[in-house]
């Protein structure tokens, strides 16, 4: 944990029963069994700090992922630093329901979004479930997060981009390279050469391959060159089918997906004419940096926060040819290409269930709901005529 031990009386060890056996940790391990028979509860400090660190070892290491882990991480630490603050200490045996739900509270005072207080307070609830069913004395009066119910969520507004947008932002992508070149007078009546951090191939890429896929954003940056079947221009270019394999979703699921004839086509040009200029041989990357870049990562993969500029840019460039508000599409996010593909995939397939949750790697029904509702212009023209 990043908080140091506070030097108090409140890290006395408590006297709680042995429950030193294999507990099934529901909720926050998905149910798996989590070995604690190494665990001496009795030796074990009256301390949120301490309970937390014994808490990431024995029930979150190794069974969630190092970004799950390191959520939780910070969701516990804010509520001890928010406990502490209260009290002056951080004694977990005299935590009560009333302070969960004071934390609730203030991290909707703090203007922090319903889902996210309630993921703030899952993380919480499954370390206390933890601590209740290995050590039940501690908590006198019961687990403090029972009885605290999660926020209500507002409606789920899709950000799925109409066809005419889909369009329009497509024929920007096209001359995205003619638009990448130099201009100025010292450039009139000759060739304008690219500038030297600009990628149009690449970006032209990255948003078909979003389109056609409906990937995340975090999924592409994971991707490598050798799971596009097939990887040559050559072969992108003749092939009529072309697949994204082995794509690592959440919760260690993998799928395959597959390109449409603008990806192919985009993704062949890049491999072509730009990503042999940026490859070194610890290359494995789909998309890369600017090889001229210098604080690009050692093997040449973009970031995540690089991939949310792209788009951003290619929102303002679009948008600022677009006179219609209602047809502008800034800000442009992965997550809105990732909407479209999926109201795209449920009409065309009919809202096949299974095949949605294949391709989009989503097994909750409410978030597939919401990917595949309709923009709100299609919408509208649902009921223009009735």
């Amino acid at each position: 944990m990043r908080s140091k031990l506070p030097d108090t009386p409140a890290n006395d060890p408590v006297r709680i029963g042995d429950n030193s056996r294999h507990e099934r940790e529901e909720g926050s391990t998905g149910g798996q069994i989590v070995a604690v028979s190494a665990l001496d509860v009795t030796t074990i400090p009256d301390s949120m700090a301490v309970w937390m660190e014994r808490y990431q070892t024995f029930a979150v290491a190794g069974v969630r992922s190092v970004a799950v882990a390191t959520k939780i991480d910070l969701h516990l630490v804010r509520f001890r630093d928010f406990f502490q603050d209260a009290y002056g200490h951080d004694r977990l045996s005299i935590c009560l329901q009333r302070d969960v739900a004071a934390w609730q509270r203030s991290l909707s005072k703090q203007g922090l979004a319903p889902a996210t207080v309630n993921n703030h307070l899952a993380s919480l609830s499954a370390f206390t479930s933890w601590v209740y069913s290995v050590a039940p004395g501690l908590f006198p009066l019961g687990d403090p997060t029972k009885g605290t119910s999660e926020l209500g969520l507002p409606p789920l507004e899709p950000r799925a981009l109409s066809e005419a947008q889909v369009r329009s932002l497509k024929n920007l992508c096209d001359r995205l390279p003619r638009l990448a070149h130099k201009r100025g007078r010292r450039w009139a009546g000759r060739d304008a050469e690219a500038h030297a951090y600009r990628r149009p191939w690449r970006d032209r890429a990255l948003v078909f391959v979003l389109l056609s896929t409906g990937l995340r954003r975090e999924e592409v940056v994971r991707l490598n060159l050798d799971q596009v079947e097939p990887h040559t221009p050559e072969s992108l270019r003749r092939s009529k089918r072309a697949t994204v394999t082995g794509v690592q979703g959440k919760g260690k699921s993998q799928r395959t997906v597959f390109l449409s004839a603008d990806a192919r086509s985009a993704l062949a040009d890049y491999l072509e004419k730009e990503r042999p200029g940026d490859a070194t041989e610890a290359a494995t990357a789909l998309l890369l940096s600017a090889g001229a870049l210098g604080a690009r990562r050692e093997d040449g993969r973009l970031s995540v926060r690089a991939i949310n500029r792209i788009l951003e840019y290619i929102g303002r460039r679009h948008d600022a040819e677009v006179p219609d508000p209602s047809r502008r599409v800034s800000p442009l996010r992965p997550h809105d290409l990732r909407h479209t593909f999926a109201f795209q995939l449920a009409r065309t397939t009919g809202a096949d269930a299974y095949e949605l949750e294949r391709r989009l790697g989503h097994r909750s029904g409410r978030y597939i709901s919401r990917y595949t509702n309709p923009p709100e212009a299609v919408a509208a023209g649902y009921v223009e005529d009735m």
